[in-house]
């Protein structure tokens, strides 16, 4: 059961730190690409390869999940059921975003095929 638990707090870890990543990166990327104050766009494809075309990212995951076991693995009691329900709450904000992203990319997709 603690590697199903470490696993899902590995996963929930890496994701938390994959969307605050892509955030602090579209913000510093906005005034080099636009200037300050003014509207940009980027493209997909550059987006996905900085994050699953770039080995760090794959890294992080990789690492994530060992913490994520490691500290189920040494959790010298047991987990609250609070601290599980917090961990999924927590875990919407990706999944959204994530979400948001593939519907967007699937919008795109069918506008490019007209």
């Amino acid at each position: 059961m603690w590697a199903l638990k470490g696993t899902f707090l590995g996963i929930s870890i890496f994701a938390v730190g994959a969307f605050v990543f892509n955030l602090a990166f579209l913000r510093s990327m906005g005034p080099l690409l636009a200037g300050p104050g003014k509207q940009w766009s980027i493209d997909t494809r550059s987006l996905l390869y900085v994050i699953i075309g770039n080995p760090w990212f794959w890294a992080t995951f990789a690492a994530s999940i060992v913490i994520g076991l490691a500290i189920a693995r040494s959790w010298p009691g047991r987990f609250s059921p609070v601290f599980w329900v917090l961990v999924a709450v927590v875990d919407l904000v990706p999944a959204g975003y994530l979400g948001l992203f593939l519907f967007l990319m699937s919008r795109l997709k069918e506008a490019a095929a007209k």
